[in-house]
């Protein structure tokens, strides 16, 4: 049976990955709602994270498919680029392919770039889980 995520755990496992690898100034579970929050106010586009059907986070004007369920074998590689408001978070089949990607973004020097760890856990799962469960979010692009 192939493994699956949802785009919600997805997401928080990227930020979690980002958490971890940052200075850790901010608390875990601050530095998470911080993060839910961009989406939510759409300082960040959620329409770049996209499943491997091509299917974007966002449906008409509300964000939508948050519990919709991606593949959870290979490798997931997260890609922002702060000052131009955007990041995705792309598919690989394989680690050895996802760090080919990983170089390249390396070399261009313009965002942050990173492994997904889908292995990280909350420090307080019972805190940031309002994501995507808040009044529906009207974005503007």
């Amino acid at each position: 049976m192939e493994k699956k995520i949802s785009v919600k755990d997805l997401l928080m496992q990227a930020f979690l990955t980002g958490w971890e690898l940052s200075d850790k100034s901010i608390a875990q579970d601050e530095y998470l709602q911080s993060a839910i929050q961009v989406i939510e106010v759409l300082q960040v586009e959620p329409e770049n994270v996209y499943a491997e059907e091509g299917l974007g986070l966002t449906d008409g004007d509300e964000v939508d498919h948050l519990d919709d369920l991606l593949r959870a074998d290979g490798q997931w590689l997260y890609y922002g680029v702060e000052a131009e408001n955007f990041f995705l978070i792309q598919w690989y089949p394989d680690e050895a392919s996802a760090k080919a990607k990983l170089a390249q973004l390396e070399e261009l020097g313009d965002g942050k770039q990173y492994l997904v760890n889908l292995d990280l856990k909350r420090t307080n799962p019972t805190e940031a889980e309002n994501f995507g469960n808040s009044n529906p979010v009207q974005l503007r692009s």
